[in-house]
């Protein structure tokens, strides 16, 4: 069976609003309590994969809410490494304060890409964001000022001394941008500008004639998200001291943010938090083992996810569970497979 939906221009129920945020706060306060109390464990997985989980949260208001399935997420990611480096090492800016300059450029990129490829619906899309990813990468591996292919190095310094590493500062760092792109995320979801999403995603044609304005929904969503993943960028080269365009704006990195949140669960508040967690933690092994064919794992599990289960892990829980409920209430067995999320 099928949840119900909320009527047109209402939101969801504000206590599920109010549920996710504590959930939300509370992991937080709990990721930023792992250094104070001084947990030695590996806070650099911890680092990445949060970054991670942050840009498969923003695809997923682009992807799973909006129904834009993007290839071009690297660019986003790039673009906020870049302008953070350049922000930090040329003009010696606050490298807090370089994190909202990487998410303002990051931003304002997804809007000069949105205005063309917005116009473009389904695979035509998709296939643009490649070419614009690609195009990027090409650019940015011949711009001689800023490294070009030989990459960017990123000196921070105060008082005229280099500023000493410190990994807990970088960690904390990742965890403020997850945990702020968690509220977006969830905010989003629970809103009219949400519904108005899910009903572009359903049927654009349809949410038009509702008075929707399709075309500025998707470009709000895309610049919110592309904002996102830029900070997640400019943490990533503040912490690494050295980018180049083969790393940051790698194709790869674009499929890797939209296999999380497919994963995990479209459309969901938590399946891109699982899907990018999951993939932090298991892709370093991945790369390691099967340095050659690892994509091709990853394409494989993609593959099996939308043939088997498209609703992701999320999806399996809530069917998973339905199932449980149903069993107590009727008292007979049922499997979890014969009951629709």
């Amino acid at each position: 069976m099928t949840a119900a939906r909320p009527a047109a221009g209402q939101a969801l129920p504000r206590v599920t609003a109010t549920r996710d945020l504590a959930v939300a706060a509370a992991l937080t306060a709990f990721l930023i309590a792992l250094p104070l109390a001084g947990w030695q464990g590996n806070l650099r997985l911890i680092f990445t994969t949060l970054l991670w989980t942050t840009c498969s949260i923003a695809w997923n208001l682009v992807g799973g809410f909006a129904g834009q399935v993007s290839f071009g997420f690297a660019v986003f990611y790039g673009l906020g490494a870049y302008t953070a480096a350049v922000l930090i090492t040329a003009g010696h800016v606050n490298p807090y304060l370089s994190l909202a300059g990487a998410a303002l450029v990051a931003a304002a990129a997804s809007l000069l890409i949105g205005l063309p490829t917005f116009r473009l619906r389904g695979p035509y899309f998709a296939i643009a964001t490649i070419g614009v990813n690609e195009a990027v990468r090409v650019v940015m591996n011949n711009l001689e000022a800023l490294g070009a292919a030989s990459g960017y190095r990123v000196d921070e310094l105060a008082g005229g001394r280099r500023v000493p590493f410190v990994m807990e500062h970088h960690y904390l760092t990742a965890v403020v941008i997850f945990g702020l792109a968690l509220v977006v995320s969830i905010l989003v979801a629970r809103s009219r500008f949400g519904l108005a999403l899910n009903a572009i995603r359903d049927d654009e044609d349809a949410a038009a004639d509702t008075g929707i304005n399709p075309f500025l929904h998707k470009l709000a969503v895309h610049a919110l998200a592309a904002a996102l993943v830029g900070a997640a960028g400019g943490a990533y080269a503040r912490y690494a001291a050295f980018i180049d365009p083969s790393g940051v704006f790698n194709f790869n990195n674009s499929v890797s943010i939209l296999l999380m949140p497919v994963i995990g669960g479209l459309a969901t508040i938590w399946g891109p938090v699982i899907g990018g967690a999951v993939y932090g933690i298991v892709q370093e092994e991945l790369v390691a083992r099967f340095a050659q064919i690892h994509l091709g794992l990853y394409g494989a599990l993609l593959i099996l996810v939308i043939l088997f289960e498209p609703g992701g892990v999320v999806g399996l829980a809530r069917r998973i569970w339905k199932a449980l409920v149903h069993r107590r209430a009727t008292g007979a067995p049922v499997q979890a497979g014969g009951v629709k999320a």
